[in-house]
């Protein structure tokens, strides 16, 4: 059944509602999405997170580069679909695989080009003229759930993958507790950035659809979890939306998160209490296969 969420950026009130594919589509898609996108979203100077997080987030990346070049058996050809500021592509890079990625914009892609140098191309994935069978992995880390057509960016990326070559691809699960008590808080449901909604069970089905096995499958992403539960609890509280996230955001660019005094002191006290709690959740769920997040290294067979 539908349901209407509103963007906590701007306010606009969007209609959620099940499609024909399985997930769930945010409704309508603005003319004019990319002013949904705030200016440090990529990455771009000043730092999107506080130090301590971004730091966090460049081990986890060079984690799963090796455990992706593991299951590979060894480097090859790697493209990165939506590499934001290119961290996770350049820890490719560093191990030895030829690096390619692509992101919407020129805008965008300039910025993983100025800050490590990659081969980053600009456009929809399927304009870009790869050829068949030409990659040996394909990531979709966060992306898929931002693009108006989920299936077309899968076909793809079964197209350009050979044979025994590898999918690395992580969405927000649609299907976890976190998501389903309350749909309209959840942290990860981020309309209209999130177009698409992925229950667990929904994602695998389009997977094996398209020729892949289920190589590994996680449902524990550290940089996300405790936090987007915590953040998640403080929603359905009735605090602002996101308060907490914007006050960390607004930490690395100077500015106010848009609240009261005592609205701010009540989102970082609450957190302080919530989050180790949030953290042991967290891993309990994952460990049941629940998580907030999935992650699935697909084989294409």
């Amino acid at each position: 059944m539908a349901f209407r969420a509103a963007d906590y950026l701007t306010g606009e009130v969007f209609s959620v509602a099940p499609t024909e594919a399985g997930w769930w589509a945010t409704q309508p898609i603005p003319d004019d999405i990319g002013r949904h996108y705030p200016v440090a979203y990529y990455g771009e100077k000043p730092r999107r997170y506080p130090a301590l997080v971004e730091v966090l987030q460049s081990l986890l990346y060079r984690w799963r580069a090796r455990w992706v070049n593991r299951y590979a058996g060894g480097v090859g050809r790697v493209l990165d679909v939506g590499c934001g500021p290119g961290h996770l592509l350049a820890r490719f890079r560093d191990l030895g695989w030829i690096a390619t990625g692509t992101e919407a914009t020129p805008a965008s892609a300039e910025i993983p080009r100025r800050r490590y140098g990659l081969d980053v191309k600009s456009g929809e994935l399927c304009g870009l003229g790869f050829a068949t069978g030409s990659f040996d992995a394909v990531i979709s880390w966060h992306t898929l759930e931002h693009m108006r057509d989920p299936s077309e960016v899968l076909d793809e990326a079964s197209r350009l993958l050979r044979r025994g070559g590898l999918f690395l691809v992580s969405v927000p699960n649609f299907s976890s507790p976190e998501a389903m008590a309350k749909p309209s808080a959840w942290f990860h449901l981020d309309v209209p950035r999130h177009l698409a909604h992925f229950p667990a069970d929904v994602l695998r089905e389009h997977l094996r659809r398209r020729g892949f096995s289920v190589e590994k499958e996680s449902f524990l992403a550290p940089e996300y979890d405790a936090f987007s539960l915590a953040q998640t609890w403080q929603n359905r509280l009735g605090l602002p939306h996101n308060l907490l996230y914007l006050i960390l955001k607004s930490a690395t660019r100077n500015a106010a998160a848009p609240s009261s005094g005592p609205q701010r002191v009540a989102a970082v006290g609450l957190a302080v209490l919530m989050i180790p709690l949030a953290a042991v959740t967290t891993l309990w769920r994952a460990w049941c296969g629940r998580g907030a997040v999935i992650v699935i290294l697909a084989r294409k067979l």
